[in-house]
């Protein structure tokens, strides 16, 4: 949702700054502005009233639900699963995994056979990775 789509649903809009408001709260019976109103720079739309309001009391009032102060996220499919690593467990479990292949190389090369137990995990290195790497793709 724009933010202007949503300003015009509030009485006594006022910009407080970049991307803020002040509203009164329709949630509440409300005579001063009470209501802030902020779009994020990833589109979206943050609401909070001083009198205590819930966000999901605003939206209703207004006729909108709460997934409509959320922008379209276009790399989502419903159905599909979400993605089993956040961004900031990615680079660590790379490295983590990438140790495991390290330790595997290195004994392999200085000619010594795997264990059937270090072979799994070695494997299990190479699938994760794998994972991830499809996941960034995405």
């Amino acid at each position: 949702m724009v933010i202007d789509n949503l300003l015009s649903k509030f009485d006594k809009v006022k910009p407080t700054g970049n991307g803020k408001y002040l509203a009164c709260c329709p949630a509440h019976p409300d005579k001063s502005p009470s209501l802030a109103i902020k779009q994020t720079d990833d589109g979206k739309l943050l609401l909070h009233c001083f009198s205590g309001c819930q966000v999901s009391d605003i939206v209703a009032a207004v006729g909108l639900e709460l997934s409509d102060l959320m922008p379209e996220n276009p790399s989502y499919q419903k159905g599909t699963k979400p993605p089993r690593f956040n961004k900031y467990e990615l680079f660590d479990r790379l490295a983590f995994e990438a140790v495991i292949l390290s330790m595997g190389i290195r004994q392999l090369l200085a000619k010594e056979d795997l264990s059937q137990d270090d072979l799994s995990r070695v494997l299990l290195a190479e699938n994760t990775i794998n994972r991830i790497v499809r996941e960034v793709r995405q």
